[in-house]
């Protein structure tokens, strides 16, 4: 673990957190702000329509971290669908890469390395029985989890909801959390130079940036929304714990991607079956 030299003041990792963290929060606030004006104009000019629609930046900040950042099936890849992936990929990708080592120039370098964030291989300190015991404790944690999710899901969503979005779309989704989730787990372990605080640390973190995030917000208020709110909470408290035994990135992806296709196969199955005929 690299360990940050304590005559910085403040730390260029802790710089690297906040700035991750403002860009959120200025970003989804300013852009609630947008959508809600964008809105009201739209009905001053056609009353019959209730909603403006959303611009590609209103839908790529609904995003981040803690939305459902997924690619809506309507957005095409036109300029402003392309636009929008893009924004993605720098906020939940750009960030890690550039301090992991691909900031140009120090102090802002090379802050972290990938087994801090769990990005390990076979070899060295993780041999094939440490991989295969962290594939065991990976899949009876995250076992004993989604099956308790699933029945908190029956009783808080009764509501049948079709997917929105492709499998492939919750694929990319789930990696651009998980190493989001990992550079804030993994920059806290190394600047409280404690892997077990760092770690929640992280994860209240991530609670505090959906906070402020009025997207998030106004999720909870939703009842098609609310369900889906608690579900990537819930799945980030189980990945924290799961990364603390196992210190694995690659078992906490699998895990979420298993949990994650798991809701969405189960969710498809929901939406198109039926109504019971009672009589």
């Amino acid at each position: 673990m690299i360990v940050p030299d304590l005559n910085d003041s403040p730390p260029p990792l802790l710089l690297w957190l906040l700035g991750s963290v403002l860009i959120c929060a200025l970003a989804t606030n300013a852009l609630w702000l947008a959508r809600r004006f964008a809105s009201l104009r739209a009905r001053d000019r056609h009353p019959e329509q209730s909603e403006g629609s959303p611009s590609a930046w209103v839908r790529f900040f609904a995003s981040l971290p803690g939305q459902a950042a997924r690619t809506p099936p309507q957005i095409g890849m036109t300029w402003d669908g392309w636009l929008w992936q893009v924004g993605r990929f720098l906020f939940y990708l750009g960030i890690p890469y550039l301090v992991l080592g691909g900031w140009p120039q120090r102090p802002f370098q090379g802050l972290l390395s990938l087994q801090d964030m769990g990005i390990v291989g076979l070899g060295g300190s993780w041999t094939v029985a440490r991989w295969l015991g962290a594939a065991g404790t990976g899949l009876g944690l995250g076992s004993v989890a989604l099956v308790v999710l699933i029945l908190a899901w029956r009783l808080a969503n009764s509501m049948p909801h079709s997917p929105r979005h492709p499998w492939w779309a919750i694929v990319i989704d789930v990696a651009y959390l998980e190493v989001h989730w990992a550079f804030y787990r993994a920059a806290l372990a190394v600047l409280l130079a404690d892997l077990y605080t760092g770690v929640f640390a992280g994860l209240g973190l991530v609670y505090a940036e959906w906070a402020v995030s009025p997207f998030w917000r106004w999720g909870w208020q939703q009842e098609s929304q609310a369900a889906g709110q608690w579900l990537r909470a819930a799945l980030a408290l189980v990945i924290a714990v799961l990364f603390l035994f196992t210190q694995n990135l690659w078992i906490c992806l699998a895990v979420h991607w298993l949990v994650e296709l798991v809701f969405y196969s189960h969710n498809r199955q929901k939406a198109h079956s039926p109504p019971a005929v009672v009589g």
